[in-house]
């Protein structure tokens, strides 16, 4: 069997074996002008897959920041910074209904991702808006990386504090109280005096 040897670029048998595993484990090439889109690619550091913001993911946090890396992909990486994802797709991709809003706070809290936070119109919805912060942007702008910055305290913070925080500022949102339809300040009329103003 042959040894492999990194540094061998000869025709040897390591030589080969070294140039297969290249082939089939580089990323995908095209040879046409056409590209499949199911067959785009995105790269991820270890840096960043050994960060503390990213090791301390839940499991539906971690599917969110999957579903909006698979968009940004889908898009050629050009369009970061203007990623629109409904609500059902990240259902679709397997997050859990009631956990998708907690999993996106959690990506924003640990610097993963920015949200532009959208709302709900008259007849004309605004969705969120993401951008992933460990690339650059559509404008040009580079990668942000607050995702450095998040320390295992912080992360720890979260799971004991802030998630419980941000569940109540989420459960406020949206949420206004109604004005009562009768002034309280005008008193009823009797009913004496309903009388008396039907026959004058």
């Amino acid at each position: 069997m042959a040894v492999f040897n990194p540094r061998d670029k000869s025709r040897t048998s390591g030589g080969k074996t070294f140039n297969m595993v290249r082939q089939h484990t580089s990323p995908p090439k095209f040879d046409t002008g056409d590209v499949d889109v199911k067959l785009r690619w995105q790269w991820l550091t270890i840096e960043m897959m050994e960060s503390p913001a990213f090791r301390t993911l839940s499991a539906n946090a971690l599917k969110c920041f999957f579903r909006v890396l698979i968009e940004h992909t889908a898009h050629a990486a050009l369009q970061n910074g203007k990623l629109i994802i409904p609500h059902p797709q990240f259902i679709d991709y397997g997050v859990t209904g009631e956990y998708v809003a907690d999993g996106l706070d959690e990506l924003e809290y640990k610097g993963l991702i920015k949200i532009q936070r959208g709302r709900s119109g008259a007849g004309t919805a605004h969705p969120n808006i993401y951008t992933l912060t460990f690339v650059g942007n559509w404008e040009g702008a580079p990668a942000t990386n607050e995702w450095k910055r998040c320390t295992m305290d912080r992360c720890r913070q979260w799971l004991e504090v802030d998630r419980k925080i941000a569940a109540e500022k989420r459960g406020k949102v949206g949420r206004k109280k109604k004005s009562p339809l009768r002034n309280p300040e005008i008193r009823s009329l009797r009913n004496s005096e309903i009388r008396r103003a039907s026959r004058g």
